[in-house]
């Protein structure tokens, strides 16, 4: 049986190299899309405004307040308010700032508190960013009436002061990571028995002396390879989107051994293994190639999914109650598990279950697809 599931294997393995498109989903998607992603976020982490191109205006603003200002990128009284007005509404300017005539910061008695008007555009987020900076300058001269927290010797935050930044980075990896991959190989897999029952190939291989059993393995080896191929993909493309994560969140903080990526790597595999156990059970069930495709949309949706409940930090008291259940979930613990990699709270016992599970999945899936070959349930009438 060893022989004749490795001639299969070889042959769809032949066939999977000579298939340009198949080999782009696989080889190359999964890194463009990791390494997009990283780029993206550089990008994104890039378009905090510029000083210099800030354009910013204040009118009768008080001398002593005009050094911090022009730190923070304002240019002066604008030539007309009116206009600067309008074009702050239309996203070409991004603060006007007017103080009245006796503006003062001092509280005197049946005198009313100075006005300052501050105009901006809450749909233009480099609008809302100055005049962020501008209300921060303005909490340091008001009026001290007491101070929290002042003594820098103590330490008053009793968390883990790292924890946000790496929770943001952990809830979306994980989704990301399993989604690119599965993109990567859902048409291969949903294909590889559908689409041979449609041209009526497969009823030719039926009726040969391989053993049933090995043609079902073989398939499901040459989708696993080319899943592992996909995997090792991501992952390159991950190392870059991890440095961009470093860029934004800081060095200290995600700051990961090798062996907290091998962990991650090896849950992920195991997950891919039990998803391409369960698209081929569809391909083989699907009459056609086309219906094959659609079907596989539905794991593929449960998976994204949990990937998204278990990244939304809403969902956290549920998964709290649940426990170690979470580990037992087919396909959900792998997102669960990878997310408590990178935030550094698993245990081994949690991770061999999560694999553990997964891998038993995906071989009860085999198992069940080796039947009905031997069954002759999907031979085309």
């Amino acid at each position: 049986m060893f022989r004749d599931t490795l001639t299969v294997y070889k042959k769809e393995v032949r066939s999977i190299l000579k298939d340009k498109t198949v080999l782009f989903m696989c080889i190359i998607l999964p890194f463009l899309v990791m390494f997009g992603e990283g780029k993206l976020m550089t990008v994104m982490s890039d378009t905090k405004t510029d000083e210099s191109s800030i354009r910013a205006y204040a009118v009768n603003a008080p001398e002593y307040m005009n050094d911090a200002l022009k730190e923070i990128g304002f240019d002066g009284a604008p030539a007309d308010v009116d206009k600067t007005i309008s074009d702050i509404k239309n996203k070409d300017a991004e603060l006007l700032v007017i103080f009245p005539e006796d503006f003062t910061i001092e509280v005197s008695e049946g005198k009313p508190v100075s006005d300052i008007e501050v105009y901006y555009n809450s749909s233009y987020n480099e609008s809302l960013m100055v005049k962020e900076m501008f209300y921060n300058y303005l909490d340091t001269l008001r009026p001290v009436a007491f101070t929290i927290n002042a003594d820098t010797a103590k330490t008053y935050d009793q968390g883990d002061e790292t924890y946000q930044g790496r929770n943001a980075m952990a809830s979306m990896v994980p989704g990301l990571l399993i989604m690119t991959i599965v993109y990567g190989i859902m048409g291969l897999a949903s294909n590889i028995i559908a689409g041979d029952k449609e041209s009526n190939f497969l009823n030719t291989v039926l009726i040969t002396p391989v053993s049933r059993t090995s043609v079902a393995l073989g398939k499901a080896l040459a989708v696993m390879t080319a899943a592992l191929i996909s995997s090792l993909s991501s992952f390159v493309g991950l190392s870059f989107l991890m440095n961009s994560f470093k860029e934004m969140i800081g060095s200290d903080i995600i700051n990961y051994a090798i062996m907290d990526y091998v962990f991650v790597f090896i849950t992920i595999l195991c997950v891919t293994f039990a998803l391409v156990g369960l698209i081929l059970i569809i391909s083989t069930l699907a009459k056609t190639s086309r219906s094959a495709q659609t079907l596989t949309a539905i794991p593929v949706m449960i998976l994204f999914i949990g990937s998204f409940l278990t990244s939304n930090s809403g969902f956290d008291s549920i998964l709290t109650k649940l426990g170690f259940y979470n580990y037992v979930i087919p396909m959900w613990n792998a997102t669960y598990l990878t997310k408590n990699i990178l935030l550094n709270g698993f245990t081994p016992v949690e991770m061999l279950t999560a694999c553990g599970i997964n891998l038993a999945f995906g071989a009860l899936c085999l198992a069940f697809i080796s039947s009905m070959f031997n069954n002759e349930k999907i031979v085309n009438d």
